[in-house]
């Protein structure tokens, strides 16, 4: 159920693993449309890939099969000025300002998210000039 890019290339490494939008829309026993919906609202974390498919990466989805609400607040403040897969990148990789953590570890381990926001919100708007 997990995607669509293999493993060999820089955005899984980066961002992945994913689920596709079939894997995704079995595992959380939705449909297509609902998927489509939450990806154009912004309440799921996704990516489009060069042939049109969209991934969902793995590690947004708590056990109950809900995204993070962090890491939603992240993405919604990075979305202002960065294309999705500059942002599921961002997500994903070591930030000084958090003891060399990526914002998704950070969140994972329960700590405050205002000191991930405040980082994003600095990067948000040096993308944005």
């Amino acid at each position: 159920m997990t995607s669509a890019l293999p493993t060999s290339h820089i955005y899984d490494q980066l961002v992945g693993p994913f689920y596709d939008t079939a894997g995704l829309t079995k595992w959380c026993g939705v449909s297509r449309q609902t998927i489509a919906k939450a990806a154009s609202t912004g309440t799921v974390i996704a990516c489009q890939l060069d042939g049109g498919g969209w991934v969902y990466s793995t590690w947004q989805f708590t056990e109950s099969g809900t995204v993070h609400p962090d890491l939603l607040a992240l993405w919604s403040t990075l979305r202002m000025s960065g294309d999705p897969w500059t942002c599921a990148a961002w997500l994903r990789s070591p930030q000084a300002g958090l003891d060399d953590r990526s914002a998704v570890r950070w969140v994972e381990e329960g700590r405050p998210v205002e000191d991930v926001l405040e980082l994003a919100r600095a990067d948000m708007r040096r993308w944005a000039t």
